[in-house]
């Protein structure tokens, strides 16, 4: 084969692929509008879980305070002996319920600043491990508290409530990711690349044979011995 017949070879493939390409693009914008409207029927906009949760509302092991039909965040109080609460900061909506959980002796919750008109008394009680405190906040702003013995070490946390609530930690595992919902599926991004992949072979091929020559075997009119 001479370099005619070779190059007019691989812009017969180089169009193929890009043919290829173009078809899968295609495909993926006719299919993203349906998986988008999948996306938007899946069961996330059906889950009811955290409104349905209660455990900490009806646990008995410590002092309880309101029983909201919202989502239950945890803080774990003094975490292996550390003097912090984890997480120190939760951001939750109005109606969401707090269960303190201690995982170590001699703390309390000591409430500080809070919103004008909130009523909240805490767990001044110092209490130890498998101690359980639970509160619904209806009032939003920002409640500060402290455990008592450890104010010193900075043992000090909050709970913000606001519209809409927030990722504060506590309520619950986040939702898995789907791949398929991102609009176009995983299939035809394999497609394109493949394309490409292709593509970029017959392009470098190309320049290395005209490059470095003609195979030693390929014969053409004219050859010199």
């Amino acid at each position: 084969m001479n370099r005619r017949d070779f190059m007019k070879t691989a812009s017969g493939v180089s169009a193929a692929a890009a043919a290829a390409g173009a078809a899968g693009s295609s495909a993926a914008a006719q299919d993203a509008p349906a998986l988008q409207e999948g996306g938007n029927e899946s069961g996330g906009n059906q889950s009811g879980g955290g409104n349905e949760s209660g455990a900490g509302n009806e646990s008995g092991a410590g002092n309880q305070s309101g029983g909201g039909g919202g989502t239950t965040h945890e803080v774990v109080v003094g975490p292996g002996g550390d003097l912090v609460f984890d997480p120190a900061e939760v951001t939750i909506a109005p109606g969401d319920t707090v269960r303190w959980v201690w995982d170590s002796d001699n703390h309390n919750i000591a409430p500080g600043s809070t919103p004008d008109g909130a009523e909240w008394e805490g767990h001044p009680e110092i209490a130890n491990s498998g101690t359980e405190y639970t509160h619904t906040f209806e009032t939003t702003g920002t409640f500060e508290y402290v455990c008592e013995p450890h104010v010193a070490s900075g043992m000090e946390g909050s709970v913000v409530v606001q519209e809409g609530g927030g990722g504060g930690g506590g309520g619950g595992a986040a939702a898995e990711f789907d791949p398929h919902n991102i609009g176009v599926p995983m299939q035809k991004h394999y497609i394109g690349a493949a394309t490409f992949l292709a593509i970029f072979a017959t392009i470098g091929f190309t320049f290395y044979l005209l490059k470095y020559g003609e195979s030693a075997n390929t014969s053409y009119p004219n050859k010199k011995d």
